[in-house]
């Protein structure tokens, strides 16, 4: 009897496993065949919340700021009324206080920044028709120089092929600018959402995160839950400190070109240094790009400010990317200057751009773990 039942219990253990495999590939075959039509939903839905994602994101990034500008507030009161403000009145003047710096800095970039931009993108496109007559010429003028390894042919699709990169970049960024003046209704719409939705995750993020906790309580397991509140704070530890680096490392980058080019007179200083500043989120590459652009807008003016513009943006980008942003990274992060740059050269070979931006704060999560798992196996004496 006993060993019928046990023979019946594997067929049915058999049967059902084969139940569960069959379901499996069906649920896939599913899949794939609609795959299409999920993509367009899964895109239909991200297109819906993403109001809900980019405030959360204005709302991380701004969580530390907040944090900061209401222990300030708290030790003022403390010190001014002799009792501390508040939770609720300290949250409130925070924000108040916060997003008045944030419009503040929107409105002094827009006025001080933007226009100058528009003016330079403006004459770019109108001097594109002359840019190859004057590659002409400074082939001409370079002459034995350069025609031992390239030929007129080549220098015309060089010349033609940078023609037509610029005004593409020039003209879509005009459009960009134009297509959000000309959707103000539905943009300021979106924005104010946005802004809207920000402010209620930075004001009630401890109620915000209690009821994820709740729910993450309801459905995992304690020892689960552990582990995933602890990798989520050291994502939070590391990413945060890597977005702060990148974002003061950006800023640098942009504001130093920008003046090394306006100290040579470079017509297009501003355009230039924005580049370099948004593109320097890609070590190595962004400066780069930023000098080669500086050198190729050098050119409609003469031949000597483009080489001297390579020249002077070089060795910043030397200087950027083997001193400023290895020792920013390494403060925020807690890698060694060195791992920074051993992490970018391993990332940026199997990965690419992205590698190269990811790379960074894997590598420091990637210490934190092992650090904590020699410390633990050191404390039981197994090393």
């Amino acid at each position: 009897m006993l060993e019928q039942l046990k023979k019946n219990k594997q067929l049915w253990l058999n049967c059902l496993s084969i139940f569960i495999v069959g379901v499996g590939l069906i649920f896939i075959y599913y899949i794939l065949k609609n795959l299409g039509l999920i993509t367009n939903q899964i895109h239909t839905f991200i297109l819906l919340i993403r109001p809900v994602i980019i405030a959360f994101g204005i709302a991380y990034v701004l969580n530390r700021p907040m944090i900061y500008i209401e222990k300030k507030l708290k030790d003022l009161s403390r010190k001014i009324f002799k009792k501390e403000l508040a939770s609720g009145a300290s949250r409130g003047f925070t924000i108040l206080l916060l997003f008045i710096l944030v419009v503040g800095s929107i409105y002094v970039l827009f006025n001080s920044i933007i226009p100058p931009i528009m003016k330079n993108l403006r004459l770019l496109l109108e001097s594109l028709p002359m840019f190859q007559e004057s590659m002409n010429y400074y082939i001409k003028e370079l002459g034995p120089y350069v025609e031992s390894f390239i030929n007129q042919q080549q220098i015309d699709q060089i010349s033609n092929f940078i023609t037509n990169l610029l005004s593409a970049i020039g003209t879509q960024i005009l459009q960009l600018g134009t297509g959000v003046i000309t959707n103000v209704t539905g943009f300021a719409i979106s924005t104010l959402t946005t802004i809207i939705l920000s402010i209620y995750f930075l004001k009630d993020k401890e109620i915000l995160i209690n009821s994820v906790d709740k729910g993450a309580q309801a459905l995992l397991s304690p020892r689960l839950l552990k582990r995933m509140k602890q990798l989520l704070h050291d994502l939070d530890v590391v990413f945060g400190g890597f977005l702060i680096a990148q974002l003061i490392a950006a800023i640098l980058a942009g504001v130093f070109s920008t003046l090394i080019l306006l100290v040579i007179r470079h017509p297009f200083a501003i355009l230039v240094g924005l580049v370099t500043g948004v593109t320097n989120v890609i070590p190595y590459i962004g400066p780069i790009l930023g000098a080669l652009l500086g050198c190729v807008l050098g050119l409609f003016s003469s031949l000597n400010l483009a080489i001297l513009s390579l020249i002077l943006l070089t060795i910043y980008q030397q200087l950027d990317a083997n001193v400023i942003q290895p020792k920013l990274l390494s403060n925020s992060v807690g890698l060694n200057p060195v791992w920074v740059l051993i992490a970018i050269l391993i990332g940026g070979h199997y990965l690419g751009m992205v590698g190269m931006i990811v790379s960074i704060p894997s590598a420091a999560l990637a210490q934190i773990y092992l650090t904590r798992r020699y410390h633990r196996l050191k404390k039981q004496q197994k090393i």
